[in-house]
């Protein structure tokens, strides 16, 4: 029997490696049955037909869980509408244009080929929140079977595609630039075989845009199979084609990170500080205030709070960024990992959306992506991700815990060390910074080192 307090939901959904717990077909056809339950119980008008949108992206494995799924819903009598492969934030979009009682996008994100998880979208296109996350996992593990009483098992829910309303998503993004003209401008994107495939390029070429396509075809054995954050690629075509700039997505299309016209790569917050420097340029920056996160380099924050702006640090996670967005009522937030919040348009990070504000503050400006980056001046640092076999709190590690102390100590204000867990991969994140690039290297590869001796993953392992 399983125990009333498991997990199944991380940090963003649910993941795993399909065929092995909690995605087996089992598994994801209990977690589809208990969603049932938790439709009925929170609809308002009982004897009103329930509708859910499933998307997904390029991984093997999405077709089969999105039947097991199709299956779970349709039995219990609600209707599937199957968007097919489509970003992250266009899962969002639909839930909230067609008034979908619930999205499910089957996807990992980042994560690489072999994972797969589902991440859940209620009415408006927001993200599920935690209390009902938790009350799902009590269905799920304690009480699955019983069924609402208003629930006849003979009415069958119907499945229909809905490819033709997926090009509403692609009409939305267009609309986002505001008769901002993008014409000539000459840009890179790797699609990272991912969800942004085809409908990329498409898009900015349809706004006029010369366009360098990389990684785009509907590939999963291959989606994010190159590391997000390695830029090489990307790089090396933005130069060898002269281009404005260059723009990575991940393989669900709601991160970006961007490569300006000389190779230099800019972040989350690089990225994030332009955006801001432009809308509270136009009075049209929320109380001339945005949201980032801890993590954050230090020189984000003060070259913004000289520039006037107020700057509200969340923790981690782009569902704290969104939180804090909202409860200030303020219109632009995000994290250097690549997640950028425009609640005036959607309430979930957008890769494609992004590049394309980033596009018409490059237009509209005519300053290069190089000189409009220069917004911020960033501290060194250095970030080193370190494979893991298990998960132990860093305090509780005494090689760990004693070389934190020493360099905090000796760093001060002068720099800032992190290290985390990742929320999907068995990874410790290590990011340093310090006032020279080599201190932060020696620093990072000091602690780094530790790691991976005491907790790191064998070869093999």
């Amino acid at each position: 029997m399983q125990n009333k307090k498991e997990k199944l939901f991380g940090t963003d959904g649910i993941r795993g490696v399909p065929g092995k717990y909690p995605l087996t077909d089992g598994m994801v056809f209990k977690i589809g049955a208990s969603l049932c339950r938790y439709l009925y119980y929170n609809s308002s008008e009982k004897s009103r037909k329930l509708k859910v949108i499933i998307g997904r992206d390029t991984r093997l494995s999405g077709d089969r869980i999105e039947t097991v799924l199709t299956g779970a819903f349709t039995s219990s009598g609600i209707d599937v509408c199957l968007a097919g492969i489509i970003p992250t934030p266009g899962l969002s979009f639909l839930v909230d244009k067609f008034k979908a009682d619930l999205g499910v996008m089957i996807s990992a994100s980042h994560n690489k080929p072999q994972d797969n998880g589902m991440k859940f979208f209620i009415s408006g296109g927001r993200k599920i929140l935690s209390h009902d996350e938790e009350w799902i996992e009590d269905i799920v593990f304690n009480n699955l079977i019983q069924r609402p009483d208003n629930l006849s098992l003979s009415k069958k829910g119907k499945t229909k595609n809905i490819n033709d309303e997926r090009l509403c998503y692609r009409e939305f993004l267009k609309s986002t630039l505001n008769e901002a003209d993008i014409r000539g401008i000459k840009v890179c994107l790797d699609s990272n075989w991912g969800a942004t495939s085809f409908l990329a390029k498409d898009i900015f070429k349809d706004l006029g845009a010369r366009v360098c396509s990389i990684n785009d075809s509907y590939q999963g054995e291959n989606i994010n199979s190159s590391d997000f954050m390695n830029y090489s690629r990307l790089k090396d075509k933005v130069l060898e084609t002269s281009s404005d700039a260059g723009f990575a997505f991940d393989g669900d299309g709601d991160r970006i990170m961007a490569v300006d016209e000389t190779g230099c790569i800019l972040d989350g917050d690089d990225i994030l500080a332009i955006m801001a420097k432009y809308l509270f340029n136009k009075n049209k920056l929320a109380k001339n205030s945005l949201v980032a996160t801890e993590m954050s380099n230090l020189g984000f924050k003060t070259c913004l709070e000289n520039m006037g702006l107020k700057v509200i640090l969340t923790p981690v996670g782009y569902k704290k960024v969104l939180s804090a967005l909202v409860k200030n009522n303020l219109n632009l937030g995000g994290e250097p990992a690549g997640h950028i919040i425009f609640l005036d348009y959607l309430p979930v990070p957008d890769g494609m959306l992004t590049a394309l504000q980033l596009l018409k503050v490059v237009k509209e400006t005519k300053t290069p992506l190089s000189e409009l980056a220069k917004v911020i001046k960033k501290i060194p640092q250095t970030v080193v991700n370190i494979p893991v076999r298990e998960r132990v709190d860093f305090k509780n590690i005494f090689p760990v815990s004693e070389k934190l102390n020493y360099f905090n100590s000796y760093l001060k204000d002068q720099g800032r060390i992190f290290l985390r867990y990742s929320r999907t991969e068995n990874l410790a994140r290590l990011k340093v910074e310090a006032k020279t690039e080599t201190k932060a290297k020696e620093i990072a590869n000091s602690i780094a080192s530790v790691i991976s001796e005491e907790i790191g993953a064998k070869s093999g392992f």
